[in-house]
């Protein structure tokens, strides 16, 4: 059972492998990186995570801004492969292996180019190689891989310039060890011995502020005498030659020989000074423990690495053939390498011509397979990497091997090359002759003769996945398929494509119920049940649909949904929890805690059809609605002997609307409407909205009315007007309803929201106050808790919200957040409404939030902190709010802070 790494996963290990203590429980954690987490609690814990990250680094506004935008990239990209992916029967270790090399490895190197260049988050270490990386010193005689600890130690001890154990009575004496228990001797000894990983909190205790380091080997030039000959002469003291200089500083042996030769210009000596002086400055106690344990992750990581894929390889050994963990290594270095090569040359002509000149410059092997993930140039090549590893991943004679993917040898390098154009010449094959079959049978030319020439298994099962003009033509594949499948695989796949052709291609005819019951049971003896089981599933839910048997479908897809994760099935968790939810939603009303992780895994795992244009999360209630009309449109039919079912909202709606557009054109008596359709006064429409009859028209006049005022389609004017007008028109009837129809005022839909909180929320201020004057209650709470007060404060609506508190309303009233009314028109940036609610409710001033924060709080944080402002706007300007400026929050700051004093003072 080994499935693809998730993205939070990745996230969750790079934290912990940093030392950064989080609050999350282990079943917290669990969660998290299985995304089984709430929503709320999810993008909490990302960005939690994210900026603890950004403050472990110390990076700034900007660098964390970027940051934060590169792991959006990263995360997009990664679901992009993620969902598209078949492990099959891959092991774990080999899943891992090519993740690594394929998406993350490289995928970090490009990003830590820039984060250097922003930051220099690595100033002083050297510079000829990569320190948090396990290395290879080829000027050793013996030479054994250095660890990255050992690599930051001996940086250190260079930097100290004194014996191990000197070092160590100095700290143990500014620890105020009195006894000189030789325990840091001890560590530094094992540390630099490789004998063991220290533990973040060892790094802490061993290296915290109060001690003291005296640095005597760092560069400090007088000016007695020129600094160039003193740089020369402290590196030469050092023991260092060209040859070895190249690995601490950015410049070739080649050059630095005229260096030691005094050959060079005055620049090049200037500059030399410069690398010198960054590269033996003494550093902070913090910078020392930063760097360890940005070491000790990456050595963590690494060492684990090797255990997982080459268990019986010594961590130090350097044949990489044998310790292929090193094969990564060289993939990290030469991404990273190759970047920045591209990005000193061809910065000043834009990122396009970077990353193309950076692709250009790639082997074919890597340019083509390894590194397709981060090789763009004139195409989009992300979408190619999912097909790649699910064909790694489809080979049953090779489930556990590690290949080899970067050439350390001849060899190696021969073996690569005939992987890939073995696989590029088999790719190229099934393209063309798919291409031509799939060409050949639109064309509809005897299509039965075409088929039975191809004795290809693989190549008829891509040509099941298109369409014809000719219906029979896909029978006639499922029929081949039967007669080339030879293996228990090709078997499953055959039976997978008649089902699919049943039930989504083709209507029910009188066989059906008996083939699709055949076909089912012939799937659960196969041999190969246990890695396809979410699509049996799947298909015996659409059996009892078929069958009216909804309640037993919506059990099959939930058990549907955990089989999915015991393997990877690219998108299909999204599209069985799609299924799932429109079932729940017929067999019951809408239950937003119990249909969450519905919607939740068809955020995280597709299902849904993609909108490029809007980038925008659908919301949870707008996918019920639509997800709704989904289901009794495109998932529902049933057999030929069964009697179908139908929504009974449809009846009371098809039976009320011609009556009441009759009233809105003036050519119907209201009384009429009111006495034929009374018993809709006090119902709730069985719909996933369950929403009231004039509640459904509200919104239906709202949703017209905001659709054509933002269309940005080329619709005549005099279209637009008159759209508006009949929703204008629609608003005034209902108003004249509710006048009437005085139960109706308050029957809340799915969400508990009530026709006064969505009249407060779009500015309707003539039916926000029918509403109040037919006794509407304005402290009814939706689910997240707010009223219709939170509703206008949230639209910046001055005169509804003056209704509302004319008519009674509990001001204490919070929503779930423990967000008062004043939270919500400070958190708008209104000073006006935050007036409006001091004026009546002077005690909400010191009323606090869940994150213990008053107003004034609120408007402190925003005012005094661009990110959260940033997010803050981005996230009101997603929901279509307006937004104010910056400049507006520190005003309504310097209004509260004079409230918050005049209260002191009294």
């Amino acid at each position: 059972m080994a499935t693809f790494p998730t993205f939070e996963s990745v996230l969750l290990e790079i934290s912990t492998g940093l030392g950064i203590k989080t609050e999350l429980t282990s079943k917290a954690k669990s969660k998290f990186k299985n995304t089984e987490m709430s929503l709320g609690n999810f993008y909490d814990t990302w960005q939690k995570i994210i900026l603890e990250i950004a403050h472990f680094f110390d990076l700034d506004e900007n660098v964390t801004n970027d940051l934060l935008q590169n792991i959006q990239n990263d995360y997009a990209i990664h679901k992009a492969i993620e969902t598209n992916v078949f492990t099959f029967k891959a092991s774990k270790e080999k899943i891992v292996w090519h993740y690594l090399a394929r998406v993350l490895i490289p995928a970090l190197a490009r990003h830590t180019v820039f984060w250097q260049i922003e930051s220099k988050l690595d100033a002083g270490m050297p510079g000829g190689k990569f320190w948090y990386l396990p290395y290879l010193d080829p000027s050793k005689e013996d030479p054994k891989v250095e660890l990255p600890i050992p690599q930051v130690l001996n940086w250190l001890i260079d930097l100290i310039e004194k014996p191990k154990s000197s070092i160590a009575k100095n700290i143990e004496h500014d620890l105020k060890i009195h006894d000189m228990t030789g325990t840091v001797l001890k560590n530094l000894h094992n540390w630099l011995k490789a004998k063991n990983t220290p533990e973040v909190s060892s790094i802490n205790n061993t290296f915290p502020d109060e001690v003291k380091i005296k640095f005597n080997g760092c560069f400090q030039p007088n000016f007695a005498q020129p600094v160039f000959n003193q740089a020369i002469q402290f590196v030469i003291k050092k023991g260092h030659t060209p040859e070895t200089l190249q690995h601490e500083i950015a410049i070739t042996s080649d050059d630095l020989k005229a260096y030691f030769q005094h050959t060079c210009s005055e620049d090049q000596k200037a500059d030399f000074v410069l690398k010198i002086q960054e590269r033996y400055q003494a550093p902070s106690t913090k910078t020392i423990r930063q760097r360890l344990i940005v070491a000790r992750a990456t050595q963590n990581g690494y060492e684990r690495l090797v255990k997982l894929i080459t268990p019986h390889v010594d961590k130090l050994n350097i044949n990489p053939e044998e310790n292929k963990a090193l094969q990564l290594v060289k993939v990290y270095e030469l991404t990273y390498n190759e970047t920045l090569k591209s990005h000193l040359e061809f910065s000043h002509l834009g990122e396009k011509n970077e990353n193309k000149n950076f692709t250009q410059n790639l082997p074919p092997f890597l340019r083509h397979d390894l590194l397709l993930c981060v090789a763009t140039e004139n195409y989009a090549t992300v979408p190619l990497v999912a097909p790649r590893l699910s064909s790694i991943f489809s080979d049953p004679t090779t489930t556990h091997k590690i290949d080899h993917i970067f050439p350390y040898s001849k060899n190696m390098m021969e073996e690569i090359k005939i992987s890939f154009t073995q696989f590029a010449s088999k790719q190229q094959h099934l393209d063309e002759k798919t291409s031509d079959l799939v060409n050949l049978l639109q064309k509809n030319k005897a299509p039965f003769k075409k088929l039975q020439s191809i004795e290809e298994f693989q190549i008829v099962h891509e040509a099941s996945k298109y369409d014809y003009p000719n219906k029979n033509i896909k029978g006639l594949i499922s029929q081949r398929l039967n007669e080339l499948a030879v293996t228990q695989y090709q078997k499953i796949q055959s039976i997978f494509v008649e089902l699919h052709e049943i039930f989504v291609s083709s209507s029910f005819n009188l066989q059906s119920e008996k083939k699709v019951k055949e076909l089912i049971s012939s799937a659960n003896q196969n041999d190969e049940v246990v890695y396809w089981k979410p699509f049996i599933l799947k298909y015996e839910a659409y059996h009892f649909i078929a069958q009216n048997k909804l309640k037993e479908a919506e059990k099959l897809l939930n058990i549907a949904m955990d089989e999915c994760k015991k393997y990877n099935f690219a998108s299909l968790r999204g599209t069985i929890a799609r299924d799932a939810f429109a079932l729940a939603i017929a067999n019951q009303k809408l239950i937003p805690n119990n249909h969450e992780k519905y919607y939740r895994d068809i955020i995280y795992w597709g299902g849904l059809e993609d909108n490029t244009e809007n980038k925008k999360t659908p919301d949870f209630f707008d996918i019920s609605r639509d997800l709704h009309e989904y289901f009794w449109e495109s998932l529902y039919q049933c057999y030929p002997s069964y009697s179908p079912l139908f929504s009974s909202s449809l009846q009371d709606l098809k039976s009320f609307l011609p009556d009441f557009q009759l009233v809105v054109k003036d050519q119907q008596q209201l009384n009429f409407i009111l006495e034929k359709h009374k018993h809709l006064k006090s119902k709730q429409l069985k719909s996933p909205q369950s929403d009231s009859i004039i509640f459904l028209l509200i919104k239906i006049s709202y949703d017209m009315k905001s659709k054509f005022k933002n269309t940005q389609l080329p619709i005549p004017a005099d279209v637009i007007e008159e759209v508006i007008s009949v929703s204008n028109k629609t608003l005034s009837a209902v108003r004249d309803i509710i006048k009437e129809w005085h139960q109706i005022v308050d029957i809340s839909d799915f969400k508990q929201q009530t026709p006064l909180m969505l009249a407060a929320n779009n500015k309707d201020v003539r039916t926000v106050q029918a509403l109040l004057e037919a006794n509407a209650n304005p402290n009814l709470q939706d689910l997240r808790g707010r009223t219709a007060l939170h509703a206008a404060m949230a639209s910046g609506c001055i005169d509804s919200a003056k209704l509302i508190i004319k008519h009674g309303i509990d001001a204490n009233i919070t929503t779930i957040e423990n967000a008062t009314v004043l939270h919500t028109a400070v958190r708008m940036g209104s000073i006006q409404l935050t007036k409006l609610i001091l004026s009546h409710f002077p005690e909400l001033i010191n009323a606090k939030d869940h994150n213990d924060m008053t107003a004034t709080d609120l408007a402190f944080e925003i005012a005094n902190c661009k990110l959260t402002y940033h997010i803050l706007t981005n996230f009101l300007a997603s929901e279509s709010r307006s937004t104010v400026s910056h400049k507006s929050y520190k005003e309504l700051l310097n209004y509260l802070n004079d409230i918050t004093n005049s209260v002191t003072t009294a």
